[in-house]
């Protein structure tokens, strides 16, 4: 038995697949979560590792969260084709 599993780019290379290739695979399409549900899941991470630390730091959590999304979004924004 053979498992395969694939993704594929959406804004590089060839967006035609062979449909004799494509029969063996199940197909979903997946888009990126909005703002506020990254902002969610990130912020469930990084909060079960601030656990220890001082509110203080605990505190900074969203902020550093919602500086890395605007990061990501300034760079992808930036960079895209």
């Amino acid at each position: 038995n053979t498992q395969v599993v694939s993704c594929m780019n959406p804004t590089a290379g060839c967006f035609t697949i062979n449909p004799r290739l494509q029969r063996w695979f199940a197909t979903f399409a997946v888009g990126l979560p909005g703002s506020t549900s990254l902002l969610t899941i990130y912020q469930t991470f990084l909060d079960g590792h601030l656990h220890s630390f001082s509110d203080e730091i605990k505190g900074q959590s969203t902020n550093l969260i919602k500086a890395a999304l605007g990061l990501h979004n300034n760079v992808s924004s930036t960079f895209r084709k």
